[in-house]
């Protein structure tokens, strides 16, 4: 019996996009114009046992000169017309949730804003309630509860944030304020002279300068976030005079905007760990379902949304998870952030001189950029699914015999070992870690689960058992996906006949949610055998 690759179809759209910035092909080979994928012949009936100690058989690389295994003419013709196959996706949609309405930010002629005079007794008249803070002036129609009460305080601690993200002095935000209107009934508004006639009709949000409008939102948070995102343009453009190309402004808001609010302490770019907590925002919701139906998107082709693209709800989510990536990766957050002195820049080129900074390294960009949409979660560790960059060694000029220590709580990890086609391995593997752990308040554990390389079926994630080894063949240089998103599941260990050039990779089964709890490592033997 053969064992075979896991391998998903859920990002044939990446293939299907032949749309790339033309300075990619100066830097790197990028062809994604393949509209075909590997298809998991695995046999479903295998038993464990088998999976753990047998012959491990590798498909072959997604690259446009590489034959591929059959595909059904359904399953063809649903890669063509970009309609979902009867395969089911390795990845299951999020359960259907509203997506809230997203926040629109236009620069314009906000000098007229600015002229406006505000009449006390006209905003009396019209039931407009009016809060100031140290950088937030705010008008609304809305009832004022303890949510709107807090909002200048709430905003003041979001500006620090801020200034400390972006570098700027404390001392130079001092005066800076932002003059918000919270609208539920527009009539009022425009009967209290709030409403410039420079501001069009919009949907949910519009930003002119250091004024802002906001519509009423189906969730507390979401208006909160709407506010902050809008915030984030007004001070990029204040203090930038900028705030880059449509992806990178409208992520960077999106990025920063993301919160948590703890009493009248907020805590901006974080990664929600689960959608409770960030009701009606939906941006994981966005990449797991566009993925799921083949519609997934390189980062280059997100770098390239036009200033339009944004009236759509998926622009956003792509937007906010291409900055989120690169600024939570420990590899590249470095290199994303000098960008921001380039923010004046909102043509073309400022994408350019970002890829053109990360060098070689946009291989390893491209690489992990699939993994992370691939196996999108809610409270997805881009730290620990990180992979190091490891020197690469020939494994056949190396001793016959190699160990590697796979560490359970990161994702793939190189092993440095550079194979080549037709290479026969043996692979062994053996060691005890934590797979779960649970603590209570004190600290003191509550629930472990122990793991041996084989795994434990009391729980399984994406068809195998959580803790079982995969193991991986990856190309950086290849065209089409990443190796990394087809595995095997090696459990114990076996044999295998490499199928194409490429380095080894190991990990443990897990989510990539999940890391954190983790302990311990598993040793790995690999054996060159008779006849390489």
């Amino acid at each position: 019996m053969n064992q075979r690759f896991q391998s998903s179809e859920s990002l044939l759209g990446l293939l299907e996009s032949g749309i790339f910035l033309t300075f990619l092909l100066l830097i790197v080979v990028v062809g994604c114009d393949s509209k075909e994928t590997a298809v998991s012949d695995y046999p479903s009936g295998a038993t464990s046992s088998q999976q753990d100690q047998d012959v491990i058989d590798l498909p072959p690389p997604l690259t446009n000169n590489t034959t591929r295994p059959q595909q059904s003419s359904e399953t063809q013709q649903a890669i063509m017309s970009g309609e979902p196959s009867t395969t089911p996706p390795a990845m299951e949609p999020e359960d259907q949730v509203k997506v809230a309405p997203l926040p629109l930010q236009f620069q314009g002629p906000d000098a007229t804003a600015r002229e406006l005079k505000i009449d006390p007794e006209r905003l009396t008249a019209n039931g407009i309630r009016t809060l100031s803070g140290k950088n937030l002036i705010l008008h609304t129609d809305i009832p004022l509860d303890e949510e709107l009460r807090r909002w200048p305080v709430v905003f003041e601690k979001a500006v620090e944030q801020l200034c400390e993200y972006f570098d700027v002095d404390v001392v130079e935000v001092d005066r800076w304020q932002v003059r918000a209107c919270v609208i539920q009934d527009m009539n009022k508004f425009k009967n209290a002279g709030l409403l410039p006639q420079a501001l069009p009709e919009f949907q949910h949000g519009y930003a002119l300068g250091d004024r802002i409008f906001l519509k009423e939102q189906p969730s507390q948070y979401y208006r909160r976030h709407l506010l902050i995102h809008e915030g984030v343009h007004s001070f990029m453009l204040h203090f930038f005079q900028g705030a880059g190309p449509p992806w990178y402004m409208e992520g960077m808001a999106e990025m920063l905007a993301t919160h948590e609010l703890v009493g009248q302490q907020v805590h901006l770019r974080s990664f929600p760990a689960d959608r409770t907590a960030v009701p009606f925002w939906g941006r994981v919701k966005i990449i797991k379902d566009d993925v799921a139906v083949r519609k997934g998107k390189m980062i280059e082709e997100v770098m390239q949304y036009g200033s339009n693209a944004h009236l759509n709800v998926e622009a956003y989510g792509w937007s906010w998870a291409a900055t989120t990536f690169l600024d939570r990766h420990p590899d590249f957050q470095t290199t994303f952030r000098r960008q921001i002195e380039k923010a004046g820049d909102s043509s073309p080129q400022f994408s350019l001189d970002l890829v053109e900074a990360y060098g070689d390294q946009w291989l390893r960009v491209r690489q992990q950029w699939q993994l992370f949409i691939m196996n999108m979660e809610y409270g997805y560790d881009i730290v620990r699914e990180a992979i190091d960059d490891v020197e690469v060694r020939p494994y056949a000029q190396l001793p016959e015999e190699q160990t590697i220590q796979v560490q359970a709580g990161r994702g793939w990890q190189s092993t440095g070992l550079a194979v080549t086609k037709g290479m026969n391995i043996q692979l062994t593997a053996s060691g005890r870690f934590i797979i779960h752990q649970e603590k209570d308040k004190a600290g003191q554990d509550v629930e472990k689960w122990e793991s041996e390389p084989s795994g434990i079926t009391i729980q399984y994630y994406k068809g195998n058992p959580l803790g079982k080894l995969l193991i991986a063949v990856d190309n950086l240089n290849q065209t089409g996906l990443t190796g990394l998103v087809s595995y095997a599941a090696i459990g114990g260990g076996g044999e295998m006949e490499i199928p194409y050039d490429g380095v080894l990779y190991l990990r443990v089964n897990d989510s990539p949610a999940e890391l954190h709890d983790n302990r311990g490592e598993i040793e790995v033997k690999l054996s060159l055998m008779e006849g390489n």
